[in-house]
């Protein structure tokens, strides 16, 4: 299976992938290269790293042009949705268009926390899923205690 935008090749094989991974976090900061050495030892195909905001989908994106067995989502997680200006979401469409970039996630909606107001996370997923649609490609959720609304704007958009 190839990716949308190119020609390089997502693993076919039988084997295990990581869709849900957050690679760039601290906690990996002193022993990523062990923990991935381990993953490939023991037979891991491969590993999607996913972004939540903007640094962090673009150190998605730096671990996946470093790694052939790792590719990148990028996204502003529920939590971020409220630096989801004009400029954010033009620089996340930018990075969504980069080749080793297999999804758009991680978005949704949490009303468990509610760090970001719920209608700055309602427009955020719903822009969000707009790029999913444009560039083709899937999306990583989050929904946290709102899943009827998460349901609702998946089926309205």
């Amino acid at each position: 299976m190839t990716n949308r935008t190119n020609s390089q090749e997502i693993p076919a094989h039988p084997g295990w992938i990581d869709t849900h991974a957050h690679l760039d976090m601290g906690d990996f900061k002193e022993d990523r290269g062990e923990v991935l050495d381990r993953a490939w030892e023991q037979g891991l195909a491969a590993i999607i790293t996913i972004g939540i905001d903007l640094e962090s989908s673009r150190q998605a994106l730096g671990l996946a042009g470093a790694n052939p067995h790792i590719w990148a989502a990028v996204g502003l997680h529920p939590h971020e949705a409220s630096a989801a200006d004009e400029p954010a979401l033009a620089e996340l469409r930018v990075l969504a268009r980069k080749p080793k970039v297999v999804a758009v996630g991680e978005i949704g909606l949490d009303f468990f926390r509610n760090y970001s107001p719920r209608e700055h996370q309602k427009d955020c997923f719903r822009r969000c899923l707009q790029l999913a649609r444009e560039v083709s490609l899937p999306i990583v959720i989050h929904d946290r205690e709102a899943h009827e609304e998460t349901l609702r704007i998946l089926a309205e958009e």
